[in-house]
């Protein structure tokens, strides 16, 4: 295993060395969904970036590349394809976290970095597959560092960047001069459709608080954080929820009972599917403490049933949905300080 972390005291390595240390640990992501019509079944095809943060075939990479995934697989530039699955996800933070089947002999592990040491201006460069093109290299500074503590359809903190990001760099890497990863690739805000400079990225902050400290399990559903002001509007009884918004077939949640949207909507900018249910609780816990749920989760075992009770069609329901096996998710090293 090579893990890379470089000593930030000293001063920062010429862009083309650091690049050429890091980019055997960013992976093409290429995924397969069946599509169901009353006629027929058509299958599409997506590819999207990552990074393997750990030897052992941990990747993280955006949630919106995998989650309605049949198939994942998995290109290493110095090693075979291989399949991955999930084991946890965020579609609120759009990110999630992926194990391989099988790695390179001598797998390149990129250090998750300190994103709370970043500062405008900061130089940062990206690694991924932009319409198709693997292992581009992009670079830019920090433009800004967004916090919306109100939690809504979008994350709560984004790291905005000019590093240029097209479809394809999605779930994959930014990173600082030491060649740690400081942000996933989420999203951008253009009206032509390529990049403007206006490009967004999870922070790693978020990145290690949400699948490595305190990772939720995966159980076939994707849902989003939805805030009171929107909750108003859709004439829902609580302050906030969990509104699903795609269920798995054949998962365990579809087992359950759970039921995902289906209507394609767009607002303030993001894409959502409303029509779903609607959790209000989770292990009789409320969803406005999401803390909580996670701890809850956490200390569950196989088999246990996570309890959700959920609005449906207006009506309360109690859903259980049993916990599938999970392997034993890493503690990543602690991130290296900046000067």
């Amino acid at each position: 295993m090579i893990l890379l972390s470089m000593c930030l005291a000293a001063a920062p390595l010429p862009l083309e060395q650091v690049v050429q240390r890091v980019d055997a640990a960013v992976v093409t992501i290429k995924v397969a969904e069946k599509k169901a019509s009353e006629n027929s079944v058509s299958i599409a095809r997506g590819f999207g970036s990552g990074v393997l943060v750990h030897a052992d075939g941990w990747i993280v990479t955006a949630a919106h590349v995998v989650e309605e995934a049949d198939l994942i697989e998995v290109e290493f530039v110095d090693g075979p394809k291989t399949t991955a699955q999930i084991v946890s996800l965020s579609r609120t933070e759009d990110i999630a976290l992926l194990k391989t089947e099988s790695v390179p002999k001598k797998p390149t592990v990129a250090a998750l970095g300190d994103s709370d040491a970043l500062k405008p201006g900061m130089r940062l460069f990206a690694i991924g597959t932009p319409l198709g093109l693997t292992h581009t290299v992009t670079s830019g500074v920090v433009s800004a560092l967004r916090t919306d503590t109100s939690r809504g359809l979008h994350p709560s903190r984004l790291l905005q960047t000019d590093v240029p990001i097209n479809q394809g760099n999605s779930g994959g890497p930014l990173f600082n001069e030491a060649g740690d990863v400081v942000g996933i690739a989420s999203f951008i805000a253009s009206k032509s459709g390529g990049s403007v400079g206006l490009n967004f990225a999870i922070p790693s902050s978020t990145v290690r608080a949400r699948l490595f400290e305190a990772p939720l399990p995966w159980v076939g559903v994707a849902v989003r954080v939805v805030p009171k002001g929107f909750a108003e509007v859709m004439n829902w009884p609580s302050e906030a929820g969990l509104m699903v918004e795609w269920v798995k077939e054949g998962g365990a949640a579809a087992k359950g009972g759970l039921h995902g949207g289906m209507i394609e909507a767009s607002v303030r900018g993001t894409e959502v599917k409303l029509g779903g249910d609607l959790v209000l609780k989770v292990n009789d816990l409320p969803t406005t403490d999401p803390s909580a749920i996670g701890r809850s989760l956490a200390s569950m075992k196989k088999g246990d049933a996570i309890r959700y009770e959920v609005l449906c069609a207006g009506s309360a329901k109690t859903v259980e949905v049993p916990l599938p096996k999970l392997p034993k998710i890493p503690t990543l090293p602690k991130a290296a300080k900046a000067p």
